[in-house]
């Protein structure tokens, strides 16, 4: 199961610079959705495309399938070149671009095997030499 999955931007002033968000670890019961907005708080903040609604989209895990979907903004949200209808989720694969506004993103798993950092060694861990 993914563990974390990103958003690259594709476009505009934050072109090639990605955001990452956990997945939660107890699906279905509890999916992921990220919100996409020109307003501050949302989770992809496009405050700078004047073409993006305040709220204008989401993009949720089921934990088997992602899903856009556009929240009737006035300029639309576009999976490659096709319109979504408002209020109606549209499943996305992994590496598929998809439009806000202006701005392209790019739907990203990151790899499960990700591993943590390694904790340092301590000099009492060490075997002395034979």
């Amino acid at each position: 199961m993914l563990m974390q999955i990103s958003i690259t931007f594709m476009s505009g002033p934050k072109d090639g610079e990605c955001l990452a968000f956990d997945v939660p670890e107890h699906l279905p019961e509890q999916s992921l959705v990220l919100t996409i907005g020109r307003r501050e708080d949302m989770d992809i903040c496009l405050n700078y495309d004047s073409q993006v609604s305040r709220l204008h989209a989401h993009l949720s895990y089921d934990g088997e399938q992602f899903w856009v979907e556009d929240t009737g903004s006035r300029n639309g949200t576009f999976l490659n070149e096709d319109r979504l209808n408002a209020e109606e989720p549209v499943p996305i694969n992994a590496d598929t671009m998809f439009r806000v506004g202006r701005t392209w993103l790019r739907l990203d798993p990151l790899p499960t095997d990700v591993t943590a950092p390694a904790e340092p060694i301590h000099p009492s861990d060490i075997d002395p030499p034979l």
